[in-house]
């Protein structure tokens, strides 16, 4: 996993959302809940 440096910012209910997310997958902080996400996102785009 590549280190990424660029801050993001979410509203309260986006943040509610990652965290829901989070806890379905069995994760444990949003963090690694908004990285599965990039790295979908950078398959997709491929």
């Amino acid at each position: 996993m590549p280190k990424r440096t660029m801050p993001i910012c979410f509203t309260r209910a986006q943040v509610k959302l990652l965290e829901e997310y989070a806890k379905s997958k069995g994760m444990l902080n949003i963090s690694q809940a908004v990285e599965e996400i990039i790295e979908r996102m950078e398959v997709v785009e491929k």
